[in-house]
């Protein structure tokens, strides 16, 4: 290789190691600096998203502590309806009707609820007059953002049981 190479004309070498040099500075570029310079990109969007979700929520929890204070006293569910029937109609007065997915009594206090792209802040009111209007407690919650801002993807129990 290296005989090759002396038996190259000065101006060929010169042209090979260019070539060479502008490879190397290629490589460095493509394969080390760019991919770099993208992830910390995506990492700065992500933040920046991660600091308007925290906001969202410090505002959203401001607004939950409102409600909190001006709901009226606890009213357990009336004899004779169920949990399930206030559910139902609970979600269709606050449209969240079309996010239940399911419903699933378990025994004859509790129900399991899942609900898919429906409105944090909507749950939170729903939650709410349960809790306050109808005296549901809330065993387990998990809820889960969507793609979409202000949109959750939740699973919630319910115990109307009186403790």
């Amino acid at each position: 290789m290296k005989d090759w190479y002396n038996k190259l004309e000065p101006r060929e070498r010169k042209f090979l190691m260019a070539a060479g040099i502008v490879l190397v500075i290629a490589f460095v570029y493509f394969i080390l600096w760019q991919p770099v310079v993208k992830k910390v990109n995506r990492l700065e969007k992500s933040t920046v998203e991660q600091q308007k979700l925290v906001t969202w929520m410090k505002t959203t929890a401001i607004e939950v502590k409102q409600l909190r204070r001006a709901s009226g006293p606890v009213v357990n569910i009336p004899k004779g309806r169920s949990l399930l029937g206030v559910i139902d109609k609970t979600t269709k007065m606050r449209k969240l009707d079309t996010a239940v997915k399911r419903v699933k009594p378990e025994g004859d206090s509790k129900a399991r609820v899942w609900l898919e792209g429906a409105d944090f802040n909507t749950i939170i009111r729903w939650v709410e007059e349960l809790q306050r209007q109808q005296g549901v407690k809330v065993v387990n919650a998990v809820v889960d953002r969507t793609k979409e801002p202000g949109k959750v993807d939740a699973r919630i129990v319910f115990d109307s049981s009186e403790s």
